[in-house]
């Protein structure tokens, strides 16, 4: 029994010192993870601070001969091409489209039918509007030619014949005056035997007012004969009283004829003539503008750009049918930024560089600047239009492009690259690393002059043909503006 209790204890006492020991370990080792939270930062700080001189980093130069060259300053800008002038040529009153002679790309020139509604009875109306004019102005022609002297004959033969014939009623009729009766009769239905042979062998492609004209001569000719007729035989019969007035009447109706063919043209016909034409022309135009709303013409010289319809299809009114692009010139609309834009002036020469065609520049002009400018973000721009002066067949319009318009150039100056420049922004000094005959690095201060996007001018401070460098390996690389 006593030998139980002994054993206990015993095993009791061991537990007790397990559970200390156990709870000292736990305490010593977050003390020392503790202890190397501390130390450790100390001895990295201390070792990067004094690094070995067996371990330090080889340094590596990238180095640049400063020469002489030329230098410019250019405002530069992007910007889409652009299409001169844009149209989108529409129908007025549409209807069922019966021709579109061009199709997508094709170049056309100013006045050129793009497309054409059904429009048979407008284009009737204008031929006959368009004869009319023609006949109102041959008949003011004939006005202002006056009498010839065939016609001065007729009428003049017309005197005779009807003298002869109110002699012949009043029964004063002679053998010799029956005989001339006789030959004014015969004289008369040969004029109109001319007269209806002149108009059958007339040819078939003259105007309608010189058919006009024959047939009025024949009608002419043929009052003539039968009138000759009828004195011929008046003179032959006799005839009363009535008879005799009406020959009198004749008389002086020939003799009115021929006063007036030799008196010429009053102003009064003329002024009808010419009423007559402005009239006939109103008719033309309002059917000139009838058929003109069944066409789409070209309001410029361009390339289709879209074609929305097609023959047989129907044309709505209002809704764009053809896209006309005029391409000369190309322009490009670049925004400038509100400190640049006092740089530049219309007129100036500019230079378009576009993303598809690497390589490629082109000539431009600085066209237009616009006097407004527009808020983005806080960012205030103009916009400026640039005209290209020089063509290329690659070009397309919705390319990607940049303009560059040169502010200021200088010839023959020390220039360095930007990337070797270091500028203190808190001084406004600039410095360069000279390398030394050693191969160590000096940094020196430099006067910049004229500031280009990839170069400066270095008005002093280093010498042509002297060498600066880029430490590559160090922290502090000294870009420009940095």
């Amino acid at each position: 029994m006593l030998l139980r209790l002994n054993a206990a204890q015993i095993a009791v006492t061991i537990s007790e010192k397990t559970r200390t020991n156990t709870a000292m370990s736990v305490r010593r080792s977050l003390f020392v993870l503790l202890l190397l939270t501390l130390i450790i930062p100390v001895i990295v700080f201390y070792r990067r601070a004094n690094p070995p001189a067996a371990v330090e980093t080889a340094r590596q130069f990238q180095e640049v001969t400063v020469t002489r060259d030329d230098i410019e300053v250019s405002v530069t800008a992007i910007g889409r091409i652009e299409a001169d002038r844009t149209a989108r040529a529409s129908f007025v009153g549409g209807g069922r489209v019966a021709s579109v002679p061009f199709t997508l790309g094709d170049f056309v020139l100013e006045g050129d039918v793009l497309a054409e509604v059904e429009n048979e009875p407008q284009q009737i109306a204008y031929t006959q509007a368009e004869l009319a004019v023609e006949l109102a102005e041959m008949q003011k022609a004939q006005l202002l030619e006056g009498a010839d002297e065939g016609q001065i004959r007729i009428a003049q033969a017309n005197i005779d014949a009807a003298r002869a014939a109110a002699a012949s009623v009043a029964g004063f009729v002679s053998a010799d005056e029956i005989r001339a009766l006789e030959l004014q009769v015969a004289q008369s239905q040969s004029a109109l035997e001319s007269a209806q042979r002149a108009r059958t062998t007339a040819p078939g492609d003259q105007p309608q007012a010189a058919y006009d004209l024959l047939e009025a001569r024949i009608g002419q000719a043929n009052f003539n004969a039968e009138i000759a007729r009828l004195q011929l035989e008046q003179a032959r019969t006799g005839a009363s009283g009535g008879q005799r007035s009406a020959a009198n009447a004749r008389v002086a109706q020939a003799q009115a004829e021929f006063d007036r063919l030799l008196a010429g043209t009053t102003p009064a016909e003329i002024d009808r003539a010419d009423a007559l034409i402005a009239q006939q022309r109103i008719g033309l135009e309002q059917a000139q503008t009838a058929l003109d709303r069944t066409r789409l013409t070209a309001p410029f010289d361009g390339v289709i750009a879209a074609v929305n319809i097609a023959v047989g299809g129907l044309a709505l009114p209002g809704v764009p049918a053809v896209e006309l692009l005029d391409l000369d010139p190309l322009r490009l609309t670049v925004q400038v930024d509100e400190i640049d834009i006092r740089q530049i002036q219309a007129g100036m020469a500019a230079r378009v560089r576009v993303d598809a065609l690497p390589g490629v520049e082109l000539p431009a002009t600085l066209e237009r600047i616009s006097l407004i400018g527009t808020n983005d973000a806080g960012i205030v721009s103009y916009d400026v239009s640039v005209r290209l002066d020089g063509g290329d067949a690659r070009v397309r319009v919705g390319m990607t492009a940049e303009a560059s318009v040169v502010v200021e150039a200088r010839q023959s100056v020390l220039v360095a690259p930007n990337a070797y420049i270091r500028l203190d922004r808190a001084t406004e000094r600039a410095y360069v690393n000279l390398v030394r005959a050693d191969a160590t690095l000096e940094e020196v201060e430099v006067t910049l002059g004229l500031q280009g996007q990839d170069r400066s001018e270095i008005v002093s401070g280093v010498q042509d043909g002297d060498t600066i460098a880029v430490d590559l390996s160090g922290d502090n690389i000294p870009l420009f503006g940095g």
